[in-house]
């Protein structure tokens, strides 16, 4: 038995709660309350079948956290551990300690955000070409026409519907127009191309 058998406050781990995902319901009451009692008040669970087997594997991390409050209430790490050797020092380190903590959580933060944003687009981007791939060509090639309508005032109707014609032609298979089988495509761009050479052509 430890010399503190009460606190005030535990350490929850997300493997904990990731190890009772497959627990039913009650199972999961059950377990939390035995994490909160055992690591509140060192009250031992009367578990049974699979939640005892569950704590079994979840209680060290619970009695070395223990022992590390424990040691924190004595005062720190005993004379002669390792550990001791930073404590005449810890006034003075902690403050450079804190200050580069708080300069460098933003950086790691933002590129945090800066990944999630970009695993977020990407996984939008795929969404997209995979629901546009279901359609059929012909709900395809009317989504193309509805593309190049706001360019008709631009370029005017002749050329949009010389370049939708073109362009929209299937292949042999009727699988795919004529612009999905580019390498690379950007209507605007295929737009100023066009009419360039149109105009080379006069």
């Amino acid at each position: 038995m430890r010399e503190n058998s009460q606190r005030d406050t535990f350490i929850f781990y997300r493997s904990f709660k990731e190890s009772m995902n497959e627990l039913s319901d009650a199972d999961k009451l059950i377990m939390y309350e035995a994490i909160s009692d055992y690591s509140l008040d060192m009250k031992e669970p009367e578990l049974t079948g699979f939640p005892k087997a569950l704590f079994s594997i979840i209680r060290p991390i619970i009695d070395a956290n223990w022992q590390r409050y424990n040691n924190g209430c004595k005062g720190g790490a005993p004379k002669g551990n390792k550990n001791n050797r930073f404590s005449k020092s810890t006034t003075e380190v902690q403050p450079k300690v804190n200050q580069s903590t708080t300069e460098v959580q933003p950086k790691y933060k933002l590129i945090y955000n800066d990944n999630v944003n970009d695993n977020k687009n990407k996984n939008i981007e795929k969404e997209k070409i995979i629901k546009e791939k279901s359609l059929s060509l012909s709900d395809r090639t009317k989504k193309f026409k509805e593309e190049l309508t706001p360019f008709v005032e631009k370029y005017g109707k002749d050329m949009i519907f010389a370049f939708f014609d073109y362009w929209s032609e299937p292949d042999k298979a009727k699988n795919k127009m004529r612009c999905e089988m580019q390498k690379t495509w950007s209507t605007a761009g295929r737009l100023r191309t066009w009419e360039r050479r149109n105009n080379e052509k006069r």
